[in-house]
């Protein structure tokens, strides 16, 4: 039995023209990078998209448990307007996924998932910053793509696409956003 190596590969070329490619499921598609580029020193805030090889987390989106659950592999959260991904250097809960009816934070400065119902009709976390260490970058996501456009650093793809990733993905499915030379 060939055993299969659960990776997506994001390959970007000189042009930050990018390609997303999923060998085990014969996966490929056009793929939208930050807007700067991509580094391999991320910053938050820098509309760059970060390079190497990173784990999957948490992932997410508008539909209902119900519905999405039966088909994936990985634990699920729905979105309500009380969640937020916390880009705020300074906080405690930076690069983090907070829910404020659950938490109390004042003044929180961060990106209210609820407000990008299509980007985050499906969304996985890349874990490009696990240690949340400050100012290194926060809500790195692949998610659907909304315009054909650049993102702010995240990776957007075609939205059916994304929903297949979504069923075939497991918590031992890496990242790698590469250079290419092709």
């Amino acid at each position: 039995m060939i055993k299969l190596e659960n990776k997506i590969y994001i390959k970007i070329k000189e042009n930050n023209s990018a390609t997303l490619i999923y060998p085990d499921y014969n996966i490929k598609t056009k793929a939208y990078i930050g807007e700067n580029g991509c580094t391999y020193n991320k910053k938050e805030g820098d509309g760059k998209t970060p390079l190497g090889e990173f784990s999957i987390g948490i992932a997410f989106g508008i539909h209902s448990k119900k519905e999405i659950l039966k088909r994936m592999k990985i634990n699920y959260t729905k979105i309500n307007k009380n969640m937020y991904w916390v880009d705020d250097s300074n906080s405690k809960y930076y690069n983090k996924l907070v829910d404020t009816s659950k938490i109390k934070i004042n003044n929180i400065q961060g990106e209210h998932l609820i407000d990008f119902p299509i980007q985050y009709e499906y969304a996985i976390e890349i874990k490009t910053n696990p240690s949340s260490i400050p100012n290194f970058g926060s809500a790195i996501f692949l998610h659907c793509c909304s315009n054909k456009k650049y993102t702010r650093g995240c990776i957007a793809i075609n939205r059916e696409v994304m929903e297949e990733i979504m069923c075939l993905i497991d918590r031992n499915t890496k990242i790698a956003i590469k250079k290419s030379t092709i």
